[in-house]
């Protein structure tokens, strides 16, 4: 995925878990974050709520392997503005990625995963 994003024109940072994307949106905060729902030590939807503490208007897109309506329904209540589950297309990511920036004109992916 982060391939295809970056063949789209995407700047792509990667964080193996929560705490080390928390610190780096400290640092720079992207325009989109990309999270896995869960994560070693932060999962998604704590990394989602301490970024918008930094950044109330930063766009997130939560990633799960669990598809059930409870999980996407958590994730939209704490400010998440796509979920897809895992594996997703592509394309879907592309998709929500472009239409995300259509409507904050910003141009910086950050994404954040697991190592697992």
């Amino acid at each position: 995925m982060g391939d295809a994003l970056r063949d789209r024109g995407h700047h792509l940072r990667a964080a193996s878990n929560g705490h080390d994307a928390l610190e780096m949106l400290r640092q720079d905060c992207p325009d989109i974050v990309i999270s896995d729902l869960e994560m070693p030590e932060m999962g998604g939807i704590e990394l989602m709520t301490k970024a918008h503490e930094l950044a109330p208007n930063l766009a997130v897109v939560i990633l799960s392997a669990v598809g059930d309506a409870a999980s996407s329904s958590l994730a939209f209540q704490h400010g998440a503005n796509g979920y897809l589950q895992k594996p997703c297309r592509v394309e879907a990511l592309i998709e929500g990625v472009r239409r995300l920036q259509d409507s904050t004109r910003r141009s910086t992916v950050h994404e954040v995963r697991s190592l697992i």
